[in-house]
C-alpha cells in the first residue's frame, strides 16, 4: 500500500488504482482525474494522507477501464457517463438544498440521459448499480441508481415513454426532500429516537413540495416521491395508504429504492450482493411490496441480478449476463475465472448457458470482495 500526502497531489493526475481515504472509502477511481474540488475537498475534512496500491500516472496513460479496480471489465463510457450524471445530480441536490433555482429542463435533461443509457446498456447499467461501491456523494449515486433501476424495471413492462419519463424522474427525485431535513439526523450511525425518526418521516412531504412547488414537475411525479414508503399492507408513511391505493409507479420505485439500498454501502453496515438483496425482497410476503411489481421486478432483474458474481459448481467464478424467466436459478454466465485458475480480461472468457447445461450449477452468490481476492492471489 502507498501512502501520499495530500499536499502532493494535483489536479488532472490519474492513478494506476483506485485512492481511498481509509479501508473502504473511495476517494477517486482509478483512471478518473483528480479535481480541484476534490483536493478541496479533503483539506474541509482534514484528511492528510489518501492510500493506493497504484502509482501516479499522466492523464493520457490510463490503458484500462475504470471498473478494472474490481476484477472486472467495463465499458470505459458507461462509467464516465456515470459518474458524470452523479456530479450532475449532486450540484442539482446542493442547490436545491440552498433554496437556489433548479430548472425543469434540468432535470429533463438527466432523465432523458437516464432513459436513453438503459435503452442501450441496459446489462452495463444495472451492473454499475451493483459494483461501485463508493461513498462519495452517495445521495446523488442513490438518485441515479433508483432512476436506472426503475427505468429497467419500465422498459421490461413496455410502459409508453410518458410514463417512464415520469417513472425515472419520480424515482430520481424520490428523496429530495432529504435535503431539508437536519444532516445531524440522516447522517447518524445508530438507531435514531422516536423524535429523530418523526422528523426524518417528514421528507416524502417535502419531496411531494419540492417537485411541486419549486422545481414545478408535474403531479404524478410529486405523487411518486410522496407514496414511496407507503406499504401494501397499510402500516407505511405519510398517508397510510395500501395495496392500489398506492399508485403504480410508486410500487415499482418503492421496491427499486429497497434494493438499491441493500446493495449499496451505508456508514453502518457493508453492501448485500445482489442475490442476497433479491431473497430479501421475495421474502416480503405482501407487507411492504405489491407482489406483483416483486415479480416484475425479479422478471426485469433476475434473481442472480444481470453483473452478479457468482461460485459455479466447478469452482469457476463468472459474472451473470442474462436470466431466464422460467429458470431464475440457472441464468447465463460468463466465465472470469476458470476452475484451473485462469484469469479472463476483457470478457473474453467462455460462456454457459447453466439451463443447458446441467452439469454445472450455482454454488452460491460471492461479494465483490472475494474476486478482487481470487485475482491477487
Amino acid at each position: 500500500m502507498n501512502y501520499i500526502p495530500v499536499d502532493d497531489l494535483k489536479p488532472g493526475q490519474t492513478f494506476s488504482h483506485p485512492v481511498y481515504i481509509e479501508d473502504d472509502t473511495i476517494f477517486i477511481p482509478a483512471g478518473v482525474p483528480v479535481r480541484e474540488k476534490d483536493l478541496e475537498r479533503l483539506r474541509s475534512w482534514r484528511v492528510d494522507q489518501v492510500e493506493t496500491e497504484g502509482v501516479i500516472q499522466d492523464v493520457g496513460e490510463f490503458t484500462g477501464t475504470p471498473q478494472s479496480m474490481w476484477g472486472l471489465p467495463a465499458d470505459d463510457e458507461l462509467f464516465r457517463f456515470y459518474t458524470r450524471i452523479i456530479d450532475t445530480v449532486d450540484e442539482l441536490l446542493t442547490r436545491i438544498r440552498n433554496l437556489d433555482r433548479v430548472t425543469e429542463k434540468e432535470i429533463e435533461d438527466v432523465v432523458s440521459s437516464l432513459i436513453e443509457k438503459v435503452e442501450e446498456k441496459k446489462v452495463d447499467a444495472v451492473r454499475l448499480v451493483l459494483t461501485n461501491s463508493s461513498n462519495a456523494k452517495a445521495n446523488a449515486k442513490s438518485a441515479v441508481n433508483n432512476g436506472l433501476l426503475a427505468v429497467t424495471v419500465g422498459i421490461s413492462l413496455n410502459r409508453p415513454r410518458h410514463k417512464l419519463f415520469q417513472l425515472c424522474s419520480g424515482a430520481l427525485l424520490h428523496d429530495v426532500g432529504m435535503q431539508r431535513v437536519p444532516q445531524d439526523i440522516i447522517q447518524q450511525d445508530r438507531a435514531l429516537d422516536a423524535q429523530e425518526l418523526k422528523t426524518l418521516k417528514t421528507h416524502p412531504v417535502y419531496s411531494y413540495r419540492i417537485i411541486n412547488k419549486e422545481l414545478q414537475l408535474s403531479e404524478e411525479i410529486a405523487q411518486i416521491a410522496l407514496q414511496h414508503h407507503e406499504r401494501w399492507d397499510g402500516e407505511g408513511y405519510p398517508q397510510g395508504l395500501s395495496g392500489t391505493e398506492i399508485m403504480f409507479e410508486a410500487r415499482i420505485v418503492s421496491v427499486a429504492d429497497a434494493f438499491e439500498a441493500m446493495v449499496s454501502e451505508r456508514p453502518w453496515r457493508n453492501s448485500m450482493i445482489g442475490y442476497e438483496a433479491m431473497r430479501s425482497i421475495l421474502s416480503d410476503n405482501q407487507r411492504r411490496f405489491d407482489p406483483e411489481i416483486v415479480k416484475i421486478f425479479i422478471r426485469a432483474m433476475g434473481l442472480y441480478p444481470v453483473g452478479s458474481l457468482v461460485l459455479l459448481s466447478d469452482g469457476s467464478i463468472g459474472r451473470v449476463i442474462s436470466s431466464s424467466e422460467e429458470a431464475p436459478l440457472r441464468p447465463e454466465v460468463i466465465i472470469l475465472i476458470a476452475s484451473s485458475g485462469r484469469e479472463y480480461k476483457g470478457d473474453t472468457g467462455p460462456v454457459i448457458d447453466l439451463l443447458g447445461n446441467r452439469n454445472l450449477f450455482i454454488a452460491r452468490a460471492l461479494d465483490i470482495r472475494s474476486l478482487i481476492d481470487k485475482t491477487k492471489a
